[in-house]
């Protein structure tokens, strides 16, 4: 047994965004691990101006004064980052590169990914939008090992987290991020310690999800098609991006919350109409409209649907 606040662990953490950030800076402030470097993306250009910026996972590191490195998927940088760090654990959260296999395999306590679904349910990309697109009442955290193969690794542990009716890709997202922090440190020391026997996935039922599956494109409503509840569950899961969207006067109208209700209408799937004093959209059901909250017309500033409702949009 290794007694971990007398004997950190030396740990190299693999991150970028800000969620990656809530991983390190748990772990950074736990005694039991010593962070010895992160590696993250290259600076990238922002704004309109194009101005380099580092990433989140940078700027703390910085401010820390934990030393930084980039790999940009090099694989003779990986081999340089181990030769400089030696690290006998790697923690990766949303990193944004294929790690390469020699790497994985090189710590003695291994890599670990933290990935946000109930593993072998959607590995990949967007888990937790696609959780939320489908209608499932829950979602969770795994603790895994990394592998060559796209979230293949064994799994050390699994947290469960329920779906709630009003959550978003970015409210559930916080909640995991959150609750991921708070139990990733005690997983990895039991880990270190023998207590867990990794367990294999049953890939016969595993199901993956893309990129692409929430692209821009793939944001806009189908209103012929979708059913109200799929429509309702797209601009949840697209929150707060892409953001769901449907055509309006020839303008593009994003729709950030809607709720479903009765209505008597015998208007076509995605018109726009008010009805004592909200706004709706016709769906493919007759006694069922969406109701918009909130929204945002081309060119102008995201909006109330009362506020919408009284801006001279020459809606009757």
């Amino acid at each position: 047994m290794r007694n971990l606040k007398q004997e950190p662990v030396k740990t190299l953490f693999l991150g970028s965004s800000w969620e990656s950030v809530e991983t390190l800076k748990s772990l950074n402030e736990d005694s039991r691990f010593d962070i010895v470097g992160v590696i993250t993306t290259v600076d990238k250009p922002v704004g309109r101006d194009q101005v380099l910026t580092p990433s989140d996972v940078k700027k703390y590191a910085l401010e820390n004064s934990i030393e930084v490195f980039h790999t940009e998927k090099n694989d003779e940088k990986y081999r340089e980052a181990l030769k400089k760090f030696h690290p006998e654990l790697i923690v990766c959260k949303a990193f944004g590169e294929i790690v390469p296999e020699f790497f994985i395999d090189y710590p003695r306590y291994k890599a670990i990914n933290i990935h946000f679904s109930i593993l072998p349910k959607y590995r990949g990309a967007v888990p937790i939008q696609k959780a939320i697109l489908n209608g499932d009442d829950k979602t969770g955290i795994t603790i895994m090992l990394m592998s060559k193969a796209l979230d293949e690794g064994d799994i050390l542990e699994i947290y469960e987290e329920k779906i709630l009716p009003k959550d978003t890709n970015l409210s559930l997202r916080k909640r995991l991020v959150k609750k991921s922090a708070e139990i990733l440190g005690n997983t990895l020391e039991n880990w270190i310690n023998g207590n867990i026997k990794p367990q294999k996935q049953d890939s016969s039922s595993a199901t993956y999800c893309w990129q692409k599956d929430i692209s821009k494109e793939n944001a806009e409503i189908n209103w012929e098609e979708m059913d109200p509840e799929y429509i309702e569950r797209m601009t949840r899961a697209f929150t707060p991006w892409p953001i769901a969207w449907t055509q309006w006067n020839n303008k593009r109208v994003k729709l950030f919350d809607v709720d479903i209700v009765k209505c008597d209408s015998n208007k076509v799937p995605g018109e726009l109409f008010t009805d004592n004093g909200n706004l709706l959209l016709g769906t493919k059901l007759k006694d069922l409209c969406i109701k918009v909250n909130r929204l945002q017309i081309e060119g102008k500033q995201e909006m109330s649907a009362k506020e919408f409702i009284n801006g001279r949009l020459g809606l009757s």
